[in-house]
């Protein structure tokens, strides 16, 4: 597969709790989720961006749920050492930041579960990704590693729980363009990112599918519904924590 992609490794922060939070954590304004390189992301002088963990078995796509803190070009990141002044983050493959990829999970006891990663994101070192100057070849990895196939030849490589990118790159794989094969697989990525972004966990939500269903047969339903939840927030006490910047 090596020889048609670049799968990498990303960035270890060293301290996640430190340096992570999820998405909904911060001040939504301090997040810049659509960076399409290092330049870009310092030009916005934004402190937060998608991070790439890995995250819960899924095919296709989803888990957009963590950001890093990479402000001034991961300035803090790049200089945090232990009492020794050794660094103990590892950055690496920088010139991947951002780019549009294919993931998975390193660690699962189940199947491996294989996703498209649209751009913005920066890869974790458990979020590993594939990456490739033409989406057609991602595309491909990417049907062929959630098949039966590719399950089936991971195994092999390695039948233990971790994956790694070594593994990845070592899996035989034909480089062969199929329209029809494409639309199939570009199909089951909408199927899984409507699902994704029909939950309030993820960045793009905007009406839970119920409540959207109800207002198609009664406008005068939902706009209840609509008031009486702006009612209760309005009248609930103010959280104890304060929200991160």
């Amino acid at each position: 597969m090596s020889e048609i992609v670049d799968p990498r490794q990303g960035l270890a922060t060293a301290d996640n709790d430190r340096f992570l939070r999820q998405w909904f954590e911060v001040a939504y304004q301090t997040i810049k989720f659509d960076a399409h390189s290092i330049t870009e992301s310092v030009e916005s002088k934004r402190k937060w961006f998608p991070y790439n963990k890995g995250g819960a078995f899924r095919k296709w796509y989803g888990n957009y749920d963590y950001v890093v803190n990479w402000e001034h070009d991961g300035r803090e990141i790049r200089n945090f050492k232990d009492e020794k002044g050794k660094v103990r983050s590892r950055p690496q493959n920088t010139d991947y930041y951002f780019r549009e990829a294919i993931t998975w999970s390193d660690i699962g006891s189940g199947e491996l579960s294989v996703r498209y990663r649209s751009a913005g994101a920066i890869p974790g070192n458990k979020g590993s990704g594939v990456y490739s100057q033409h989406s057609e070849a991602l595309i491909t990895v990417l049907a062929v590693m959630n098949s039966k196939v590719g399950q089936y030849i991971i195994q092999i490589i390695n039948p233990t729980i971790t994956r790694n990118v070594g593994d990845i790159a070592r899996a035989p794989i034909l480089n062969i363009r199929n329209i029809d094969f494409e639309q199939l697989v570009k199909f089951n990525i909408e199927i899984a990112k409507r699902d994704w972004d029909s939950s309030e966990i993820s960045w793009n939500f905007i009406t839970n599918r119920i409540v959207s269903a109800i207002a198609e047969h009664n406008p005068l339903t939902i706009w209840l519904i609509l008031l009486f939840t702006c009612l209760i927030r309005i009248t609930s006490s103010p959280p104890s924590q304060t929200m991160a910047t």
